[in-house]
């Protein structure tokens, strides 16, 4: 995964225009780092697997996901609209706590995760 992708892509107001992100519905261990993250989308949901070994072991940017490295707290994750470790002593999403954007996380499972259902695009008519 690539952070800096991300933060060219975050910072381009054009590819954001006229898109509502619904959110993680459930995000579940599966083995090391790699998660399973379900999104809504609409009436259906979209099932990814993504390893985030890159982003929280080699990348790192700024430090911020570096407790992530000890794997019981990588275990803690919750998909709660955003990806959540919550704060290890308390279970709580506070100041202790570390998250990551659904629109963030969608970016990087489309890019470099493998999906395992992709919801259908309906076309609402007009």
């Amino acid at each position: 995964m690539n952070w800096q992708e991300w933060t060219s892509a975050a910072d381009n107001a054009s590819l954001w225009e006229n898109k509502e992100e619904k959110g993680l519905l459930k995000a579940e261990q599966l083995d090391n780092y790699v998660l399973r993250l379900w999104f809504q989308d609409g009436l259906d949901v979209s099932v990814y697997e993504l390893d985030f070994y890159s982003l929280v072991v080699e990348e790192n940017p700024g430090g911020v996901f570096a407790p992530l490295k000890d794997k019981e707290r990588f275990q803690g994750v919750r998909g709660e609209y955003a990806l959540i470790w919550p704060n290890p002593e308390t279970g709580a999403y506070d100041e202790h706590a570390i998250d990551i954007a659904p629109e963030c996380v969608r970016f990087f499972c489309e890019r470099y995760g493998k999906p395992l259902k992709v919801a259908e695009k309906r076309m609402v008519p007009s």
